[in-house]
């Protein structure tokens, strides 16, 4: 416990020292000074030991969500009970990670003898990660305002922030979920007849391939009977996640690397949802980490414990490791999903190798993420010189990242070239795209 001088105890200080001079002039000022000086030590010294009662008998309890998102608001709720005789007064400040929003609001209290006070914050945090919430300093006030005490409680609590759109139900807009629907209903209405994956046996009906009668069955039932066949299930898919400098850039949504986030875990929950297995990994100048395929719907919160606390740290990309860990620990066909960019034909020219290696034993997609700062340099006013060159540059890069994801393309690679903020919906179709194709 932390005690300084209360309101009270400053003024009777400042009254004695004012009076102290006149010693000099009248010598019987020093016994007033004397007696003043005795019960007002006294008095500190029994508020001293009032204030230590009180904080003995105070109890800081906390609830809040363990896990929210990305700048979406959140309610903090300190619960402080009084456990003793008399009334306390004083002011409680919890203390918050400097990302939060308000970083911390001190709240003045009163509680009476036996009684409970709550209060309640309204947080968010802009970025995603792990914070750590508290402690929680409590001050209160002596009952004749001599002496202020302040203690800090263990009010300690973990709180994850992941990507908004993953956390809520509702994070995708109407226009997003209706496009996902849309060509959800398509992808169930060819579920049957169009995979190698034995389905179930049903009657003939007119426009079924005379090619899938099952003889035998017909022969033993007497009707036409047509095997049925559904797309392949338990196929592995691997969602590559880009950290380096390029994914750092700033877009109207947060990061590059904030919305490959958000667009993996929602890809993730689609292919678990679909039957499928999937696994993550992430990278900058070295493989920072990997997660092995992963099967049924509950799998997607591992894959975000393991992902949500990505921060991209400004190194060069060099894919060529993570190939090497894929080549390794990925020998069955899959679909490696990319998150990433590409500059230029020059600096990609190992990037585009290796993923020109990996179409030979997987199906790749490339999800290339552009660059909202470039599109808004060429598409501004020349107003000077400098401007001038800045958009020449820009243009520059747009063709040669234009010429790099045409030979991508023409390599065996998917590629699908989008802005950060609305990457979600067509990674996730273009994925259903492919999986209804068969090509795994």
């Amino acid at each position: 416990m932390r005690i300084r001088p209360g309101p009270n105890l400053i003024l009777a200080i400042l009254g004695l020292a004012m009076l102290s001079p006149f010693t000099f002039v009248v010598p019987q000022v020093a016994w007033i000074l004397l007696l003043g000086t005795i019960p007002l030590l006294a008095i500190t010294v029994r508020e001293f030991q009032l204030v230590q009662g009180m904080f003995a008998k105070v109890e800081i309890s906390r609830r809040q969500p363990a896990v929210v998102g990305r700048n979406v608001s959140f309610l903090s709720e300190l619960k402080i009970a009084n456990q003793g005789a008399k009334d306390i007064i004083g002011v409680v400040r919890d203390v918050l990670p400097s990302e939060a929003v308000p970083d911390h609001q001190p709240a003045s209290i009163k509680i009476l003898s036996s009684g409970v006070v709550t209060t309640t914050t309204e947080l968010r945090i802009p970025e995603r990660g792990h914070y750590e919430v508290g402690p929680v300093w409590l001050r209160l006030q002596g009952p004749w305002q001599m002496l202020e005490g302040q203690r800090s409680f263990d009010c300690h609590e973990s709180i994850k922030v992941l990507p908004e759109t993953y956390v809520s139900k509702e994070g995708l807009s109407e226009d997003q979920r209706a496009q996902l629907l849309m060509l959800d209903k398509i992808t169930r209405a060819r579920q049957q007849g169009v995979g190698t994956e034995f389905e179930s046996l049903s009657d003939f009906r007119h426009g079924d391939d005379p090619r899938r009668i099952d003889w035998r069955t017909t022969a033993r039932l007497g009707h036409p009977i047509v095997r049925r066949y559904q797309i392949e299930r338990h196929r592995d898919v691997m969602i590559i996640v880009d950290c380096g400098r390029l994914m750092g850039a700033l877009t109207e949504a947060g990061s590059k690397l904030d919305c490959a986030i958000d667009s993996t875990l929602m890809l993730a929950e689609v292919a678990l949802r679909h039957g499928d297995r999937c696994g993550v990994g992430f990278f900058d100048d070295r493989v920072r980490g990997y997660r092995t395929p992963l099967s049924g719907v509950n799998s997607v919160h591992t894959l975000a414990d393991s992902i949500y606390n990505l921060q991209s740290e400004w190194r060069e990309s060099d894919f060529g490791a993570m190939f090497a860990e894929l080549q390794l620990r990925q020998t069955r066909r899959s679909l490696i999903v990319l998150l990433s960019d590409i500059v230029d034909v020059e600096t990609s020219s190992r990037f585009r190798t290796s993923l020109a290696r990996l179409v030979k034993n997987h199906v790749i997609l490339f999800a290339a993420l552009r660059n909202p700062l470039l599109e808004q340099v060429v598409h501004s006013q020349i107003s000077s010189l400098l401007h001038g060159s800045r958009k020449a540059v820009a243009f520059e890069l747009l063709q040669q990242r234009q010429k790099a994801l045409h030979t991508l393309r023409h390599s065996g690679v998917h590629v699908i070239d989008v802005e950060p903020s609305e990457l979600t919906v067509p990674l996730i179709n273009e994925f259903i795209d492919l999986r209804c194709q068969n090509l795994l």
